[in-house]
């Protein structure tokens, strides 16, 4: 039995990863499309802060997804597992890396590793979006869990300040052209994708829950066939410190500069540390 069976799931819960697991299991191939492209500015950005301190140390990624994230942190560190809750995501990463450590396991329950066991925890792509808010929580828990006194975790999160949390629908791009040729399949590429978020928006916008706090919306990635979690700056500080994660925040803006809540971008790095053992 895998270890994400496990997990007690209210009947939200399980809506949640049911549509999201379901959205994963067939983007293997898009996510591998742009493992050449490396860290994003974000995420670049993020890293160079703790390189230093994290160089040669442990490092875990979590939602590893087709292998992005491996090849950088490999190169800041060796000791390096990759973790995704998706089979075919982490049998996708094992032929790619052969070498590499990649195990199959949910964010929300890393018992297999003991506590202080990474000097870094990196998830990426707004992975921490993809669970429900008792979920997001028990990630939070066991990210400090797992930490290493000073050791350090990156995460982007869904920007709740932002066009995109405030967008009710958004069409598919068409890129114009006076060629006939292609102007006839662009359409129908165009009209097929459109009536495909439509029907995910009708079916899926019932599970969307608003709060003070955050939000869960059926957002437009992967054609809004996935429910993602929304938060502000603000209230994002306040979990980091209710989790014991809030000591020497920094928050990055798409572009990899330093920014704070007036930020608009659609997502937000986020770089904080669990706090030094006392001396």
């Amino acid at each position: 039995m895998s270890r994400d069976t496990l997990l007690p799931m209210s009947e939200a819960t399980a809506a949640v990863d049911r549509i999201n697991r379901r959205a994963m299991q067939g983007s293997v191939s898009e996510y591998d499309a742009i493992v050449g492209e490396g860290l994003n500015s974000q995420e670049r950005a993020a890293l160079e802060l703790v390189r230093e301190d994290v160089a040669g140390g442990r490092i875990l990624d979590l939602g590893v997804g087709a292998g992005r994230t491996v090849a950088p942190l490999l190169a800041v560190s060796e000791q390096y597992v990759g973790v995704d809750y998706m089979p075919e995501m982490v049998e996708h990463c094992r032929k790619q890396f052969r070498g590499v450590r990649f195990e199959r396991m949910d964010a929300r329950v890393l018992d297999a590793f003991p506590a202080e066991s990474f000097d870094l925890v990196f998830f990426s792509c707004n992975g921490i979006c993809m669970v429900d808010h008792a979920g997001r929580l028990a990630i939070l828990s066991e990210v400090q869990r797992v930490l290493a006194p000073g050791g350090a975790f990156i995460f982007s999160t869904c920007n709740r300040n932002s066009s995109q949390y405030e967008a009710v629908f958004r069409f598919p791009t068409f890129a114009a052209t006076r060629n006939p040729l292609k102007w006839v399949p662009r359409a129908a590429r165009f009209l097929r994708q459109t009536l495909v978020r439509a029907r995910n928006r009708l079916r899926l916008r019932a599970h969307e829950i608003r709060t003070p706090e955050y939000a869960m919306l059926n957002d437009v990635c992967h054609h809004y066939s996935t429910m993602l979690y929304f938060i502000d700056l603000q209230s994002q500080l306040k979990q980091l410190e209710r989790a014991g994660l809030a000591h020497g925040v920094f928050v990055f803006d798409l572009a990899g500069r330093p920014t704070d809540g007036a930020c608009r971008d659609g997502t937000l790095t986020f770089v904080t540390r669990k706090p030094a053992a006392p001396r």
